[in-house]
């Protein structure tokens, strides 16, 4: 019978179960049973059934945890296709406004999150690190998904009004316990739009809130330029005079950086999330991947979002990753496969600080997996497990999702959302913002 007062056990069975634990154990077949919110077990064969489990057949199927997106903007999925073939010097502070974004409401940001949080969904993503305005009304819309999520509410104070109230109004809302599915980091935009006063800050605000930090860093020429004025020689420097880095924070991009600023983010244990489809497509520049790993530096992998990115698919940012971190390095040996898995996985559970709750399958974690058909010619043979999620796979091989042993995606489709609606108020809104042109 099921557990008295909870729902009935789960019972994931018959597939190649890929746990991404420290023993990077793989069971096939194995099994995973959930109960509640919770991992039970994670077992080679056949798990005892008790009246009244749910059996969910996987055979032909892989489970793995789901995938983390350690920094996106997910509501933008809005504004897909309006950045395209733009030079670089396009994104300067003053310019990161796209065609028609100054017309747009906060309830269109709303609607933008549950579209890029479906896609994020759909592609086997389960965990979003996630920062923009507005965010009051897109934490709204992550409650609505389902879906796992570290939220920050963006702030600046270089050449613009400082939104630290709603930042610390957020933070008060959902507060910054990593058990929780939704709680929030703060986010400071960037070195170049931040001054130092704001830093040390935000840096303070972090002791007394337990709040992670994410933070864009050296992800342009215009911003490299602006550090420079105030006197540092490198956005990484920048952060570290300022306290801006360490174990709890996550840096974006990480594009133009030394061998010594390299050595300052191992040596301080900053995370950095690591975005190649959009550093190519913003910068045409390639991050220094296979240094850093060298170095020791702890990455992540994130999406960026979608009108520099034109998709919110983890298995496309880890083949990127991959190929890019290649020809970067001039080393075919480079960022090899295991570590790309553990980049879009546990290391993104890691660098959100959430690896507790989720990022392998482990009893006593969060029943946050996927499960991925296996069949696809595009798949086959299944030589090498990881070779074949990272280079092979597409977020479309997702057939069901869990987070929290809900399941959210049956079958490649949204049980708890209404795509009709959503489509619907997505044209709704882009009739509007066109008609006030």
């Amino acid at each position: 019978m099921p557990q008295e007062g909870g729902a009935p056990r789960q019972i994931l069975s018959g597939g190649t179960v890929v746990t991404m634990n420290a023993k990077a154990e793989v069971f096939a077949p194995g099994t995973v049973v959930i109960e509640g919110d919770r991992i039970a077990q994670v077992i080679a064969g056949t798990a005892t059934q008790r009246p009244g489990d749910i059996l969910v057949d996987c055979r032909h199927h892989l489970v793995m945890p789901g995938l983390i997106n350690a920094h996106t903007h997910t509501c933008m999925a809005l504004f897909r296709g309006l950045a395209e073939d733009l030079p670089r010097d396009a994104w300067t502070r003053s310019a990161y406004t796209l065609p028609h974004q100054d017309r747009a409401r906060p309830d269109d940001y709303y609607w933008g999150t549950l579209l890029g949080g479906l896609e994020m969904l759909l592609n086997g993503v389960t965990t979003a690190a996630d920062r923009f305005g507005h965010m009051a009304t897109i934490a709204e819309g992550f409650d609505i998904l389902g879906m796992r999520a570290v939220l920050c509410h963006t702030v600046y104070d270089v050449d613009r009004a400082l939104e630290l109230d709603p930042a610390l109004a957020l933070v008060e809302r959902w507060g910054t316990d990593p058990a929780r599915r939704i709680h929030c980091g703060l986010g400071p935009h960037a070195p170049d739009t931040c001054s130092d006063a704001l830093l040390r800050r935000i840096r303070a605000l972090a002791h007394e809130t337990r709040a992670r930090i994410f933070i864009h860093c050296a992800q342009s020429e215009a911003e490299l330029s602006a550090v420079r004025a105030r006197g540092y020689a490198g956005a990484v420097r920048c952060l570290h005079e300022n306290g801006v880095l360490g174990p709890d924070v996550v840096a974006a991009h990480c594009l133009y950086i030394d061998a010594e600023e390299i050595r300052l983010l191992a040596d301080t244990a900053t995370w950095v999330a690591h975005c190649p489809a959009s550093n190519a497509k913003i910068e045409a520049r390639v991050a220094p991947t296979a240094a850093m790993v060298r170095a020791g530096v702890r990455m992540a992998l994130g999406t960026d979002w979608a009108p520099t990115n034109n998709g919110m698919d983890l298995f496309d940012e880890m083949k990127t990753a991959g190929l890019l971190g290649k020809v970067g390095a001039d080393d075919p040996t480079a960022v090899p496969v295991d570590r790309l898995l553990r980049m879009a996985t546990i290391d993104g559970a890691r660098a959100l600080g959430i690896e507790a709750q989720t990022g392998s399958l482990e009893p006593g974690k969060r029943a946050d997996l996927i499960a991925i058909a296996m069949e696809a010619a595009h798949l086959q043979p299944w030589h090498n497990i990881a070779a074949t999620l990272v280079y092979s796979a597409k977020g479309h091989d997702v057939r069901h999702v869990w987070v929290d042993g809900r399941r959210l995606i049956r079958d490649r489709q949204p049980i708890h959302l209404d795509v009709t609606e959503l489509l619907t108020q997505t044209a709704k809104i882009w009739r509007r913002l066109r008609s006030e042109a």
